[in-house]
């Protein structure tokens, strides 16, 4: 699994370094240019033809309505990218992460207006009378039109769709399931074994019981959950916030000095916080909002949606509500909450095997029999050692008031010859000490906990296992998409059956590994996608141009 991870960490470090991000730059700002900005001066026009049109209540009996195709669309982008995956940007790539999420975000809008755009344009009518579509179209059949790159179009689109199924078994999958079985182990204590059962045994439920087609079933089930579980979500982190309100200004000035480079470090530290944090708040950017990557394409496709420029405008609802409303919420919520009060000494001093949870600093001296374990030091790596002489690695950050670098300290009790564990004057005898640095999910339920006590953090467990199902069921119906397109419907079936029987094992896997994985194939997808709906700019640009120069459109701008 080390050698694994090392080879997608290769990976990845080629496939989002700066001529990736470059790109992602570049196709988010041509398009916002040549639209004259549609998502930042136009918000009146694309939130009253999506979320305040009330086309909720229309639908035909083949295809789904828009707000259905929608949901499923954020079924897939409101999962553990918004918890756990912008738990992963503030570990890696500090607070600054936030901020180059924001712009990832606000150029993404534009981004995925513009494939979901010519996703409608592309589509095809099934025998069934529903839709089929997807990126995989546009990217075949729109470069089949030129001459120059006609021999490209079936090659590029064949290697987008076999990165679709493979990223929907990773990132749609696996990733999706391992935060839910470690939210759930942490909240109630579920094996992660148990909790991948019980969930792939629902998730096969949807895909293969019910009436209609696989796309109709998802979209009736995810316009149901999404907005309640949304609606919860934002509710409770709204709560928290106004707690912790006279902590935000602090949070945002620490947010935009991370991002330029702005901390207390030396300068050559100060340039990989900057490379860290513009890369990880892209990475985990697209990672939650798919902008670029082409995935959302094949929901969006499915609505019964006939303008195309409409039909983009969704996505850029999707993607602002996704990062910039979610993803915010969560960042704010893990950089304004105090960890627990108490100290690393105090955690030392009391070993129970229940968790005790604290935050480093750089003024921390982990002591315990006497003989100093650790002494910090900002921005710098240290090992630890417990007890029994385990080591481990970590680095300190700046200490400021955020949930970096929070760590678990569990008691591990002694056990006698026969395997039975020992106790002594009534309270277990620690052999040991576990000591691990909180991240994920669990981290999340920390801070909803620190405010809302111990009940609010099985609510949250339950929630982030309800985000990740209902995304394990969104890109469970882009990847069957993707499979039908290199494989024919004959594919459906087998591939529902692997994707829901893996689903069972996503519990177990190494996280590290399957984070890696996921980063690599929407790389690929991204590498693949970004260029073609560039070549294909022209369409996106005459088609908005058609919709803004109709007489209703030009009365509108005038009044």
């Amino acid at each position: 699994m080390g050698m694994i991870s090392g080879i997608t960490e290769h990976v990845n470090g080629v496939l989002w370094g700066a001529p990736m991000i470059a790109l992602m730059l570049i196709s988010g700002a041509y398009f916002s240019a040549r639209t004259g900005f549609m998502q930042l001066r136009r918000p009146g026009e694309w939130l009253r033809r999506t979320v305040f049109s009330g086309v909720r209540r229309e639908r035909s009996a083949e295809g789904v309505t828009p707000f259905q195709a929608m949901s499923s669309a954020l079924a897939a982008t409101l999962g553990t990218g918004n918890i756990a995956g912008v738990a992963a940007a503030l570990a890696s790539g500090g607070a600054g992460a936030v901020f180059w999420m924001w712009v990832s975000a606000m150029l993404g809008m534009m981004t995925g207006y513009a494939e979901n755009l010519l996703g409608n344009l592309y589509r095809r009518r099934k025998p069934d009378g529903g839709w089929q579509g997807g990126a995989m179209y546009y990217i075949r059949d729109g470069l089949s039109q030129c001459p120059l790159t006609h021999p490209l179009a079936k090659p590029l689109a064949a290697v987008f769709a076999g990165a679709c199924v493979l990223s929907a078994f990773g990132m749609g999958n696996l990733v999706q399931m391992n935060c839910a079985a470690q939210a759930m182990e942490s909240g109630f204590g579920i094996p992660g074994i148990a909790t991948g059962i019980i969930l792939a045994a629902i998730t096969g439920a949807v895909f293969f019981l019910g009436k209609g087609n696989g796309a109709q079933r998802t979209a009736a089930l995810t316009s149901r959950v999404v907005p309640v579980m949304s609606a919860l979500y934002i509710a409770a982190a709204v709560y928290i916030l106004a707690v912790n309100i006279p902590r935000f200004p602090a949070v945002m000035g620490t947010i935009f000095r991370s991002a330029f480079g702005m901390e207390a470090a030396a300068g050559g530290v100060n340039g990989y916080m900057i490379k860290q944090a513009v890369s990880m708040g892209f990475r985990r950017g697209v990672f939650s909002n798919e902008a670029g990557l082409g995935s959302s394409v094949a929901a969006h496709a499915a609505s019964d949606v006939s303008d195309p420029c409409v039909q983009g405008m969704w996505s850029i609802f999707e993607v602002f509500f996704d990062t910039i409303v979610m993803c915010s919420m969560t960042a704010f919520v893990l950089l304004g909450s105090p960890c627990r009060e108490i100290t690393a000494q105090e955690a030392f001093m009391n070993v129970t095997t229940q968790p005790q949870y604290f935050r480093l600093t750089e003024s921390d001296q982990l002591i315990t029999s006497g003989a100093p374990l650790l002494t910090t030091g900002a921005g710098e790596e240290h090992t630890l050692r417990t007890v029994r002489g385990a080591e481990f690695t970590v680095r300190i950050g700046a200490g400021e008031i955020t949930f970096s670098n929070v760590m678990k300290l569990t008691g591990v009790q002694s056990r006698g010859s026969g395997g039975e564990l020992l106790w002594r004057d009534g309270a277990p005898l620690i052999q040991s000490v576990r000591l691990e640095e909180v991240t994920g999910a669990e981290l999340m339920t920390l801070a909803f906990s620190s405010v809302f006590g111990s009940a609010a953090g099985k609510l949250l467990s339950a929630a982030v296992a309800l985000f990740a199902f209902t995304t394990v069921i969104g890109w469970g119906s882009f990847g069957a998409q993707a499979a039908e397109y290199l494989a024919g419907e004959r594919a459906l079936i087998p591939f529902r059956i692997a994707y829901t029987a893996l689903a069972a094992t996503g519990g177990i896997i190494d996280m590290s590994a399957a984070w890696g994985a996921a980063d690599m194939f929407n790389g690929i997808m991204a590498a693949v996608n970004l260029p073609v709906v560039l070549i294909l700019s022209g369409t996106v640009i005459k088609q908005t141009k058609r919709y803004f120069d109709r007489p209703e459109s030009r009365h509108k701008k005038k009044s």
